[in-house]
């Protein structure tokens, strides 16, 4: 599942958009708005994504800036531009710096902006190809990490820790990137429901490749080193890649590096283990420190990373969690019976909230799982896409108080879970072929015309 991020300084264009997406289910996204610059630049530092369509010119930041911001936090990020008639040139000038796979004028039918997010699909498709070929190399060339550098870890985190000199003498030995005397982000993952018949190399392979597949992700921004722990279990130390290479010059600017770590790593974690499912054929679960540790406290911390890990993982269901994440109390599910009431719990919530954010990521926090996650095992279960499941039932919702009640349109469109009466009409008669007012129209003189029927019936029996 792709994430694509919208910017507009212009909310109708932005909404428009928004909807479009939502509404082709061929499509499998998790779609966030931006309605200005600084939005958008929030969004890009809590999530990764994948596409962004932005306009070309905005106040505060041109969209040419904002490719170049998306760049340094995103590199595999595709841009597809919204432009006017006069700035083709500009468009054109932005697609040179790379990255940008198409410009789409503002006025043009909504297939032409379709085309190009499957153009930007395309793209994203042979940039994975290439990881894994990257990955594939490695793995051959790199079967296992050196015993000597896990032993010097875990030798460095036991108790009594090392003062500092001691720990960078052992770590620059071991030819380890962590620095010494900063704190650590802890990361402890596992792979569950082996295939029988699978012997220990080809399990451990499995381990390589996914501990291959974190480091290409995380390698453009972060200092990290993993090794293997029992049980089939990986542990990741992660740094700020700015400590390393001395962007960090104050207190400060560090507070900053961490904190842009911390809002990162959930989502790259997110896609690491959405491309071992993908490359691996295999689920893999993770649980996420939420603050970096001292070096005194990784031993225990990681201790409990893994116990935390073992409560939530067993039963072949891939979970993404931080270690201070509590099961809602409203949704726990035994292992047995969890698909079964999983998906009954998501109807009955959607049908309940209609008119509230029935967004994929609102709906996978609600069930402890990762939006990608959430979205596979719908449509897995169900044999649809979720999104079509909660369009159908704002439609049904729509019709209801169209032919029962006199609910004013926009009031209608609101209850439904639309944003504006623009958007409900242009999906409604998507759908049904005619506008909300046609269906109210049609179904008043279908009331009265069975009301007449009824009348006759009635008068014939007298």
């Amino acid at each position: 599942m792709y994430r694509v991020l919208i910017v507009d300084d212009e909310p109708f264009i932005v909404n428009n958009i928004f909807q479009l997406l939502a509404e082709e289910s061929q499509l499998e996204l998790e779609t966030y708005r931006a309605y200005n610059v600084y939005e958008a630049l929030d969004c890009l530092a809590h999530n990764r994504i994948d596409i962004v369509i932005s306009d070309i010119r905005m106040p505060g930041m041109s969209g040419i800036e904002l490719h170049e911001r998306i760049i340094h936090s995103w590199p595999m990020c595709k841009v597809i531009f919204l432009t006017g008639f006069n700035e083709f040139d500009y468009a054109r000038k932005a697609i040179r710096m790379g990255g940008v796979v198409d410009y789409v004028l503002k006025n043009e039918d909504d297939h032409v902006l379709l085309a190009a997010v499957e153009k930007a699909f395309v793209e994203l498709g042979k940039l994975e190809q290439q990881v894994n070929q990257d990955i594939q190399a490695r793995t051959k060339l790199h079967l296992a990490m050196p015993a000597f550098q896990k032993s010097t870890l875990l030798e460095l985190i036991s108790e009594p820790v090392a003062p500092v000199k001691e720990r960078a003498r052992k770590l620059a030995e071991s030819d380890i990137p962590i620095l010494p005397d900063k704190p650590v982000f802890l990361v402890v993952g596992s792979m569950d429901g082996w295939d029988e018949g699978m012997n220990e190399a080809g399990r451990m392979l499995l381990l390589y490749a996914c501990q291959n597949i974190a480091s290409e992700y995380l390698k453009p921004t972060c200092i990290q080193l993993s090794f293997t722990l029992e049980a089939y279990k990986l542990v990741w130390f992660i740094q700020p890649g700015g400590l390393l290479d001395g962007e960090t010059r104050d207190a400060q600017q560090e507070q900053r590096a961490w904190q842009h770590l911390k809002t990162r790593v959930y989502s790259i974690m997110e896609t690491v283990q959405q491309t071992c499912m993908k490359l691996l054929k295999h689920p893999v679960s993770f649980v996420i420190a939420r603050e970096p540790y001292g070096w005194e406290q990784i031993g225990t911390r990681m201790k409990l990373l893994s116990d935390l890990l073992d409560q939530y993982t067993g039963n072949g269901q891939e979970m993404l969690i931080q270690d201070s994440d509590k099961p809602s109390s409203s949704y726990e599910l035994a292992d047995g019976e969890y698909t079964e009431r999983l998906i009954p719990f998501i109807h009955h919530y959607v049908t309940t909230h209609l008119d509230g954010d029935l967004s994929l990521t609102t709906l996978a926090t609600l069930v402890h799982h990762s939006p990608t996650y959430l979205s596979r095992l719908y449509r897995r279960t169900t044999g649809t896409m979720l999104s079509d499941y909660i369009t159908n039932e704002r439609m049904k919702k729509a019709k209801e108080l169209l032919s029962e009640t006199g609910m004013k349109i926009q009031e209608i469109a609101i209850t439904a879970g639309y944003e504006a009466a623009s958007q409900f009409n242009r999906s409604f008669k998507r759908i049904f072929q005619i506008t909300p007012q046609e269906y109210r129209e049609r179904s008043v003189i279908e009331r009265e015309l069975k009301r007449a029927t009824n009348a006759k019936k009635d008068k014939d029996r007298r």
